[in-house]
This record gives C-alpha cells, structure tokens and sequence, in this order.
C-alpha cells in the first residue's frame, strides 16, 4: 500500500491524519520523547517477564504450549505480510523524523504490540486476568510511544490486534484439534478397550 500525503483513500487519509496528530514534533517536550522511547521496547520485556512467571507460577505448560504456538504464528502472519504487502514506516515515507533508532523495513503489523497482545490474549484465556489487563496496558502505551517516536502508523496498531486475536485464536483450535486426535488415539491403545 503506497502511503500519499493528499490521499483520497479514506482508510489511508485517516492514518496519515491520526500519525500527524500524535506523532512527536521538533517541539515536544524532550522528556516525553525520551520516556516514549523507552516505553516503544520497554514494556515488551516486561510483557515476556511477567507471561513467563504467570505461567511458571501456576504450572500450566498446556497455556506455555498454547503462548508458543500463538506467537510463531504471528510471527510467520508478519513474515507473510512484509513479503506480499509491504507498507513503509512513516518516516521511510517521509511523514517526519523517527525519534529513535529503527531499521526502515515493513511496518505492518507492529511486531512489538502483537507479541504483547498476544500474551494477554493467551493469559487471559488461562483467566488469569489481573495479568492480561496489566499487558494489555502494556501493549497500550508501547502502541502510543511506537506512533509517537515516529516508527509506526495507527494502522499498524490495529493490525497487531487483528494478528494476536486471529494467531491466538488458531493457536487455541489447533491445540484442541491435537488433544481430540490425541484422546481418540488413547482409545486404541491395547488394553484400553
């Protein structure tokens, strides 16, 4: 998708509009720019940290399983996506500075959010949810501080929450679909009969 400053498509016209309105000027308070860009990676780790000791803590290595094959799954959705739909960063597209450091490839969807999202989805499956809202928050200011710096658009945000529900979701039915295979398979086991 070409990204053109006077785009008469509505969808691209709304991106362009809301990355200008939230995006950081040459005049925004020099702190605020810092704190976004350590809120653009930080609450990240934050997110594996916190997924990883909910799960140790409660022992659930069927919800491990489950986070796992949820994030390769967005993983390849990105790899797929960069190779057949490829949409520049705003400031690759000359829509501003970028604020940080950041390699001009594929933007959509935000990497960062939808592994985030992903884990809250995954968590809060498991109905652990003082967890899952607490990365959930953390997917929400790392989403502003990304449009913020300057490295993503609004889409992108979106994007990433279409990816964590649909990866999670297969994730989900695919690990169904092995314990019914695997359930009937017990059944034909000699001696089980």
């Amino acid at each position: 998708m070409g990204i053109v400053s006077g785009s008469r498509v509505p969808w691209e016209a709304w991106n362009i509009a809301t990355f200008r309105h939230m995006h950081a000027t040459a005049t925004s308070p020099h702190w605020l720019v810092a704190l976004a860009a350590l809120l653009a990676t930080l609450p990240l780790y934050a997110s594996f940290a916190l997924t990883a000791w909910q799960l140790v803590r409660s022992r659930e290595r069927h919800a491990a399983l489950g986070l796992t094959l949820a994030l390769a799954i967005a993983l390849a959705t990105e790899a797929i996506t960069s190779a057949f739909a490829y949409h520049p960063r705003p400031f690759a597209a000359g829509f501003g500075p970028a604020w940080m450091e950041h390699a001009a490839n594929n933007s959509m969807p935000s990497t960062h959010v939808t592994l985030a999202l992903t884990m809250s989805l995954i968590v809060g499956l498991r109905r652990h949810t003082g967890t899952s809202l607490a990365l959930i928050g953390m997917s929400v200011l790392m989403a502003w501080a990304r449009i913020y710096v300057g490295i993503h658009w609004p889409a992108d945000m979106i994007g990433a929450v279409i990816s964590a529900c649909l990866s999670s979701a297969l994730a989900c039915a695919l690990l169904k679909l092995v314990e019914r295979q695997s359930r009937r398979a017990d059944c034909f086991r000699p001696g089980q009969i």
